[in-house]
């Protein structure tokens, strides 16, 4: 055997013993178990004096966006948004971002935007309100000449009079109508007391399974939330497939370090991130704009390496992502899930944040 073939040899016979594995044996056997969710929503308002609002968003310029009164209007053109998530268990718990399974609203936003809708309807309210004062008085002034026309001459047009008759009760039902908005409006005007919640639908769908509409994922494969983090610092989330039961084909992620048997198995010392170490993440960058082939979805692969000294509430590394890719598992050579993908550095695809182990452990503590 030559010295080169020797080398090559110890190295693989090293890597083997150490039991870290290559890229290609990460991606083919892990990306079974990374899952692209679909989650439909939209935003329930209810404002003191009982009336509801509805909307899908706020747009960059601070807007309301899908803004109806009309709750089968808005469930009829919901807001979709696309995450990655990732299977820890057998009975379908899958780990993702909180963004991705709630997704979340500025409130001042919200407030400003309510305030500006509540003062546009009270003077659409008193418009209105005088376009219905004219009519009404013009109508009374027919009547009044038909009253007064039948007095001289005997006869009356008793079907113009009926006519008239109606619509004076029409314009008066509206009136009321508009007065009574108006004053729900005016009791509106302070909005420290509205109540907002989101209404949402969450499904998933698998590497290689071709989807063509939503039902495709909320049909098909529907998810029910577990757990929401209240913390600011650990954007998670758990979700769980309603038949509770992980696809029998489906990989089954671990994570780096010690804690919680059922979902830890990797040493303390594995869970210790060094700088400029390698580091892989699978998931759905661009969710269904890059995922969807003639095979169907594909789940995509990155890597990069750690670029900042972890604090213990994030770790920054160079694994360019895009949209989509939130949530998915952040994996050291082991294969084992060092961190959750759950942000990019403003300005720039190619410097994320995932939320590390330590973050994780705390969230997970008390699954079972």
């Amino acid at each position: 055997m030559k010295k080169n073939e020797i080398l090559l040899f110890l190295v693989i016979f090293l890597i083997a013993c150490s039991g870290k594995k290559t890229p290609e044996e990460i991606f083919e056997g892990q990306k079974s178990g990374v899952v692209l969710i679909l989650n439909k929503f939209y935003y329930e308002v209810s404002m003191p004096s009982g009336q509801k609002l509805y909307f899908t968003g706020i747009d960059k310029d601070g807007d309301l966006e899908g803004f109806t009164a009309d709750e089968q209007e808005v469930k009829q053109h919901p807001g979709m948004l696309n995450g990655t998530g990732f299977f820890i268990s057998d009975t379908g718990l899958l780990l993702t971002n909180r963004h991705v399974a709630t997704t979340e609203i500025d409130e001042k936003q919200l407030h400003a935007n309510l305030q500006r809708i509540v003062r546009s309807v009270i003077m659409q309210c008193a418009y209105a309100r005088q376009q219905l004062e004219i009519q009404y008085d013009q109508l009374e002034q027919q009547r009044q000449q038909l009253l007064a026309y039948a007095q001289m001459n005997g006869a009356v047009s008793t079907a113009e009079l009926q006519r008239i008759v109606a619509e004076q009760a029409r314009i008066k039902q509206l009136y009321e109508q508009v007065m009574a908005t108006a004053q729900r409006m005016r009791y509106n005007t302070n909005l420290s007391d509205i109540n907002v919640r989101v209404v949402c639908e969450i499904g998933v769908s698998y590497d290689g399974v071709k989807v063509q509409s939503p039902a495709d994922f909320l049909q098909k494969n529907p998810c029910q939330i577990v757990k929401i983090s209240d913390k600011n610092d650990a954007d998670l989330a758990l979700l769980q497939l309603k038949s509770k039961k992980t696809p029998s084909n489906a990989h089954i992620f671990s994570f780096a370090g010690e804690g919680n048997n059922k979902f830890f198995n990797g040493s303390e010392s594995e869970e210790k991130l060094r700088i400029d170490q390698q580091l892989y993440m699978i998931g759905y960058n661009a969710g269904l704009v890059l995922a969807t082939t003639d095979k169907g979805i594909s789940v995509q692969m990155t890597s990069g390496r750690v670029t900042q000294t972890p604090d213990g509430d994030r770790v920054l590394y160079s694994i360019p992502t895009v949209q989509g890719s939130s949530g998915s598992p952040v994996l050291n050579e082991y294969g084992n899930v060092v961190a959750v993908n759950f942000a990019k550095l403003a300005g720039s695809d190619n410097f994320n944040f995932g939320i590390p182990i330590t973050r994780i452990r705390e969230f997970l503590k008390d699954v079972k």
